[in-house]
């Protein structure tokens, strides 16, 4: 097999198996969890906090929470965009499809390069 297409395969089997990793520990996560409750709990955030507004949040306890807030509020908005009916295809054509894709092409890309680069390196000078 010419040495760039088992190169590129490697790579191609490498990016997958990285993306793969996510997937794996949303599984993991999802089974082990106890069920999401939508009830407003003293000790730990909620569905509650996510429609609400998270009252365990300070600025002292969760300063990302308040910077990320009005980030968090354009992407609900924009995702309701086409209305709630489209929200849910909306969200899943975006996080699960379109992010994912964009960040194993940016993987994938990166490794080619480093291998390209290596490559490059072992040329002899002229």
């Amino acid at each position: 097999m010419h040495v760039a297409l088992r190169t590129r395969l490697l790579l191609l089997l490498l990016v997958s198996l990285l993306a793969l990793v996510p997937v794996a520990f949303g599984v993991y996560i999802n089974e082990t969890s106890p069920p999401p409750t939508t009830a407003r709990l003293p000790g730990r955030c909620s569905r509650y906090c996510e429609t609400h507004g998270c009252p365990h949040a300070t600025p002292a306890n969760s300063p990302a929470y308040f910077r990320l807030r009005p980030l968090f509020v354009a992407t609900i908005r924009g995702l309701m965009s086409g209305g709630r009916a489209w929200y849910a295809a909306a969200n899943i054509g975006f996080y699960l499809v379109l992010v994912p894709l964009l960040l194993v092409g940016l993987t994938y890309g990166a490794l080619r390069n480093a291998v390209l680069i290596r490559q490059l390196k072992t040329l002899p000078r002229g």
